[in-house]
């Protein structure tokens, strides 16, 4: 395999949709028709730009779709991701957080910046960043992200319980390969990384990601993930686009001494060599190299499992309950809401309500709550799904998952299917007896 398909298969996924190789500089020219386009005209122009792999004009119009509407989340997400579409990554973590200061808190958003923020060698914020986001962020990007900031053993440990459930795709084990790869665990890399491609395809794969994990060169690393090419010239976003609480931030940041124009933390990234790895090629025998999926479509958090992240840096307020003997949860399990926590996905359901009874006995919360099955094909295969239900929110069925998980146990929360059965099994668990709804 040529080293093109890395970043070819990552550009068909990624936060940019699509990406370009090469951009301009970081000088402010925004279109002479800006002031006459509404913002929305110019976001447009930003999204056909991009699916031009046109990174220059994405730039541009995204900056005259900001200077237009400064405090508009969306237009500065779009202005990060043509930055990153350039390769300007100094530049699109300013955007990116300004973003989110201006409310942005999607998947998508979420990623990208931890990912650029990876780029410029800040690891301890990029992974501070996805452990207070972990309930919004995929388990499986989650897991892929937390591993390109540095924490490459804790994104084998969520992509080795994601990759257990029937739905997990070729992609999710490559994406569990490469972190044992950036874990050092080449030996497991090797071993899943040919589980779907054939040997000569899987040795070519590893020496690519031997090339790509080498320790000192992040920004490379995320740029090959992204499918860019690092700009060397960028030197951070124009100062006239800087978010300001006044409504006339222009005015305010014209005013501004001419060396803030520059961003401090930035300079090794804007010395750095174009990645090697960018160049786009053929993909390997077909099978998608790593990459992140939550941010190629539009993010739909419901369907996302979660992962509760179990680090020094962000420790999770549940694990201190995980040596309780019960779980550490409350709900009446009278919710009707949508939401769903899925414990397992097994052969039958008699296999599901046996796995069921034996969770039941450990746990009256578990006990307590409606059970539902539900079947899932997946490659030829049908598996029955076990999951509980009665959460009034979102929220409540993720305290569930993270109590479960805080006691090393595996699910993931997901809207409710629409074949879903629900089943009166009941056990006696010390004196009582308990009956799912």
């Amino acid at each position: 395999m040529k080293r093109k398909a890395f970043a070819k298969a990552a550009v068909a996924s990624m936060l940019i949709g699509t990406t370009m190789v090469g951009c301009t500089g970081a000088a402010f020219h925004p279109t002479a028709a800006a002031p006459r386009q509404s913002p929305d005209r110019l976001a447009a122009n930003v999204e056909k730009a991009l699916a031009d792999r046109d990174g220059a004009r994405a730039v541009q119009a995204a900056e005259a779709a900001v200077e237009a509407a400064p405090h508009d989340a969306r237009y500065r997400q779009l202005l990060g991701r043509a930055y990153v579409a350039s390769g300007r990554f100094v530049s699109a973590e300013a955007a990116l957080a300004d973003a989110m200061t201006l409310g942005n808190r999607d998947a998508r958003t979420i990623i990208t910046l931890a990912l650029v923020q990876a780029a410029l060698g800040k690891d301890r914020a990029a992974r501070d960043l996805l452990a207070n986001h972990a309930d919004t962020v995929p388990a499986a990007d989650y897991g892929l992200a937390m591993a390109m900031a540095g924490n490459a053993e804790e994104g084998v440990r969520i992509l080795s319980q994601v990759i257990h459930d029937p739905s997990a795709t070729a992609q999710t084990r490559q994406n569990l390969a490469y972190a044992y790869a950036l874990a050092g665990r080449w030996k497991d890399a090797r071993m899943l990384a040919g589980f779907d491609l054939d040997p000569l395809a899987a040795n070519e794969r590893i020496t690519q990601w031997a090339q790509t994990a080498i320790p000192g060169q992040p920004a490379q690393r995320v740029a090959a993930l992204m499918g860019v090419t690092i700009d060397g010239a960028d030197m951070g976003q124009p100062v006239a686009l800087a978010l300001a609480p006044d409504p006339a931030p222009v005015q305010m940041a014209a005013s501004a001494p001419a060396e803030q124009t520059q961003e401090a933390a930035p300079v090794e990234v804007a010395a750095a060599a174009p990645a090697p790895a960018a160049a786009p090629q053929q993909a390997v025998a077909e099978v998608p190299a790593p990459m992140i999926q939550a941010i190629a479509t539009p993010v739909r958090v419901a369907a996302a499992g979660t992962a509760r992240p179990r680090q020094a840096a962000a420790p999770a307020p549940m694990a201190a309950p995980a040596r309780a003997r019960q779980l550490a949860f409350r709900t009446d399990g009278k919710g009707n809401s949508n939401w769903v926590v899925q414990l397992g996905a097994y052969d039958n359901a008699a296999i599901a309500k046996e796995k069921w009874v034996a969770m039941a006995r450990r746990n009256g919360a578990l006990a307590s709550l409606p059970v539902l099955t539900s079947q899932i094909t997946v490659n030829g295969a049908t598996f029955a799904r076990l999951a509980v239900s009665g959460f009034d929110d979102r929220a409540e069925a993720v305290a569930l998952c993270r109590a479960i998980q805080a006691r090393r146990g595996q699910c993931f929360v997901r809207e409710n299917a629409a074949d879903a059965t629900p089943q009166r099994w009941a056990i006696a668990t010390r004196g009582r007896q308990y009956a799912s709804r």
